[in-house]
Parts: structure tokens; C-alpha cells; sequence
């Protein structure tokens, strides 16, 4: 009746060692987010250690079958420069490099119509670079789909910033109940 695709979709998300409690329903309304034809990026935003990088990773993870072409994470924190920033994408999405064309170049033309969620995490060290190379990106690529992590918005065109809340406590009474 119908056909089930034996090519898995390129990824790769990060696996992980514990579980996500209680980011469901962030997960899904992320996901909703990156459905829409009309939201191209979401910036996940917050002070350090709120889960921005493991909701971003399950958010992802979750969104595997929207994106045929791929989802790929790319790590920002390593990085010191804003000129390695591209050429590690270009990395990270296994392009060969070409000497004739800038990595830049090269993610415009590799990336093209396909179908792509690329993840940047840990933006802010690199914020007005990462701005430039998603506004690039997006407008050249209209398939492509990119969920930032950053502890302050990327502030182009087009970006849906959220929140991401704390996790609440339990309830210590429902808790001391037998």
C-alpha cells in the first residue's frame, strides 16, 4: 500500500546517556514551530544550563522524518573565531572542500533545495557570525530549516525566538505522600 523508505535520513544528532524528563511538551511545540512553512528559524533562548543544547538535540531528534535531506548539530562552543564557522558546517554536513569556492559558497550551493535542518548551538560567542550566515543561508536555501541555541536572539528576519522556561519543581507534599 505504501512505501517505506530503506534510506535513513542523514543525521547526526548527538546520542544521548540519561533521559529527557518533563521537555514533552516543549519538545512537541518546538517541533510545531519547525513544521510551519513560515517560521525558517527558531532561536532557543536562556541563560546557561536552563537545557537549551539537550532540548534543541531532542527537538531534533523528533523532527527526523520532516527533514528527507538531513539534520545535522553543529557545535559553536569549540570554535574561537567567526571565520571557522562555515568551514565547520561544510564539515559537519561532509561536504568535500573545494579550493575555487568559499565555505560559504559551498553551503549555498551543497545545501541548495534540499530539505535540511542544521542545528546551531552555543551562538552567542559568535552571534553577529552566526546572524550573517543563517541570514545568508536562508535566503538562498528555501528548504532549509535552522534551530539556534543562544542566550540572546540572532535578531534577523524572520527569526522566531522562544523562551525556554525552567523546569518546575515537585510538588513537596504530593511528594512526602505515601
Amino acid at each position: 500500500p505504501w512505501r517505506v523508505s530503506t534510506q535513513p535520513v542523514r543525521s547526526n544528532i548527538p546520542a544521548t546517556t540519561t533521559s529527557l524528563i518533563a521537555r514533552e511538551k516543549e519538545i512537541a511545540l518546538v517541533r510545531e514551530y519547525l513544521s510551519k512553512d513560515d517560521i525558517r528559524l527558531v532561536t532557543l533562548m536562556g541563560p546557561p544550563g536552563i537545557g537549551k543544547t539537550r532540548l534543541s538535540i531532542e527537538s531534533a531528534r523528533a523532527s527526523l522524518p520532516d527533514f528527507p535531506d538531513g539534520v545535522f548539530f553543529v557545535a559553536l562552543a569549540p570554535l574561537e573565531h567567526p571565520s571557522m564557522m562555515a568551514p565547520t558546517i561544510v564539515q559537519t554536513l561532509d561536504y568535500i572542500e573545494a579550493r575555487d569556492q568559499s565555505a560559504r559558497e559551498q553551503l549555498v550551493d551543497g545545501i541548495g533545495e534540499k530539505h535540511l535542518l542544521i542545528v546551531l548551538d552555543n551562538c552567542e560567542h559568535l552571534i553577529q557570525a552566526c546572524a550573517e550566515l543563517a541570514e545568508t543561508l536562508l535566503r538562498a536555501c528555501p528548504n532549509l530549516k535552522i534551530l539556534a541555541t543562544s542566550r540572546e536572539a540572532l535578531s534577523i528576519q524572520g527569526e522566531t525566538t522562544w523562551i525556554t522556561p525552567t523546569l518546575s519543581l515537585p510538588d513537596a507534599r504530593a511528594a512526602a505522600l505515601p
